[in-house]
């Protein structure tokens, strides 16, 4: 599973509490000098005097816990009033427009709160106030009071009636919670095996820092993570103080803006969660939430046998197909083999008709050649009385013009050689010009 993003500013649930801050130490100026000197006495303008003790103040926070008597909101912020019936004490007390708003929730007459800041008087008109920078319920009763009063509000602007379509083959997944706890183990082992992709922030779900947490998350994982199939909102069940960031305004407007459809399976005794009314599919638990996402599969599982039985029955018909195919390919094969092996036999008798007429004449050509070359046989020749002459040189001796007296001659007979010296050359020429043989 893959864990995206930015560490985050405050502390991980789970892990060991920050230690508080020190109480700054206060500096000793000149007007505390002359305050606490006994042998001086310092004449305070007014202003001078409420500066001095404004700076007392802010250099320490106080949490101070009351009931709202009194809230309004203006364009410079929020005031409301705070009061003790028990101690008898009220307070008039103003919170920054920008960290109210921050806050997510919604000031309402009846709230016991718990405000943390530091005092302040107001020179213009002396009076005393608390600046509150974080304000957070306490109590039930108010915590109720709140999320009635946070449900009718989004009911009104329909943010509870819309509901998306979760896509079909949910794959990619972002999925926010506190990866402390048995919570994310219990997501992941209830999805099936089928390959997903989880993209994880690690959050808060519980404290002030929660709510942030959760929506900058939201907005990572639709930044970041693209085709996006679904995110999941997840966390154990809890009292309503416990699931305060989940009953906040912010973090609702948040869900509702999400690109991509939420899935919020966030565990409740009786309320469900804003954020879960909010969400485009509600369960009550985070395994649920995984049976949601393997549902999203459930026409692939379901289909499947009649995939594998389509699947088959497309693979015979195309078996048998072949089959056919191949017996029809077999027979118009054979019939041409026969057909080229009735060509081969024809050829083959013609060639052997043919090749015997060219043997018989070739035997007959070769008989009469062969009586030609007994007629010009010299051994024929030589039997019929017949000689051959050959000089000294071995050279058969035609014209005796070419003699001398005194060569040496080999005459070859039919039966034995002769040699001999010629004694007497006698020649005799043919008158070519009357036909007359001269000596």
């Amino acid at each position: 599973m893959k864990q995206l993003g930015f560490e985050n500013v405050e502390e991980k649930e789970g892990s060991a509490p920050k230690p508080k801050a020190k109480r700054k130490k206060r500096i000793t100026t000149d007007t505390e000098r002359i305050l606490t000197d006994k042998t001086e006495k310092k004449i305070w303008k007014v202003g001078e005097f409420l500066d001095y003790w404004n700076e007392v103040f802010k250099a320490e926070t106080f949490t101070v816990e009351g009931e709202v008597s009194d809230a309004h909101e203006h364009p410079t912020g929020l005031y409301f009033t705070l009061k003790d019936d028990e101690g008898g004490g009220v307070m008039d007390c103003y919170i920054n427009p920008y960290l109210y708003r921050r806050l997510g929730l919604a000031l309402e007459a009846g709230m016991v709160v718990q405000a943390t800041g530091a005092a302040n008087i107001y020179k213009q008109k002396g009076r005393f106030s608390f600046r509150a920078e974080t304000i957070v319920l306490s109590g039930e009763g108010s915590l109720r009071q709140a999320y009635e009063l946070l449900k009718k509000k989004l009911e009104a602007e329909g943010l509870f009636a819309r509901k998306r379509p979760l896509p079909e083959f949910i794959e990619r997944i972002g999925v926010i919670t506190s990866r402390t706890g048995a919570v994310i183990d219990d997501f992941r082992k209830n999805l099936k095996p089928m390959g997903l992709s989880l993209f994880f922030k690690d959050v808060r779900v519980e404290g002030a820092s929660a709510a942030d947490q959760i929506i900058e998350a939201i907005a990572l994982l639709n930044r970041e993570v693209p085709d996006l199939d679904a995110i999941v909102l997840i966390r154990g069940g809890g009292s309503l103080e416990d699931l305060q960031a989940f009953n906040n305004e912010n973090v609702a407007r948040a869900v509702f803006a999400s690109a991509a459809p939420v899935i919020a399976g966030i565990g409740h005794d009786r309320d469900v969660p804003i954020v879960s009314l909010v969400a485009d599919r509600e369960t009550s638990t985070p395994s649920i939430a995984a049976l949601v996402v393997n549902s999203s599969w459930d026409r692939v599982f379901a289909g499947l046998p009649v995939l594998e039985k389509e699947l088959f029955a497309e693979f015979e018909g195309l078996l048998a197909g072949l089959k056919s195919l191949v017996a029809l390919s077999a027979e118009k094969m054979m019939g041409r083999l026969s057909g080229l092996a009735t060509r081969y036999l024809a050829v083959a008798r013609t060639i052997r008709e043919k090749f015997a007429a060219a043997l018989d004449e070739t035997v007959k050509r070769a008989a009469v050649l062969e009586k030609s070359l007994a007629m010009a046989n010299p051994e024929r020749n030589l039997r019929l009385g017949y000689s051959l002459v050959f000089d000294a040189a071995g050279r058969i001796v035609r014209d005796a013009g070419t003699l001398m007296e005194g060569d040496v001659l080999r005459t070859k007979m039919h039966r034995g050689d002769v040699e001999s010296r010629v004694a007497k050359i006698i020649k005799t020429w043919e008158n070519k010009e009357n036909g007359q043989t001269e000596e």
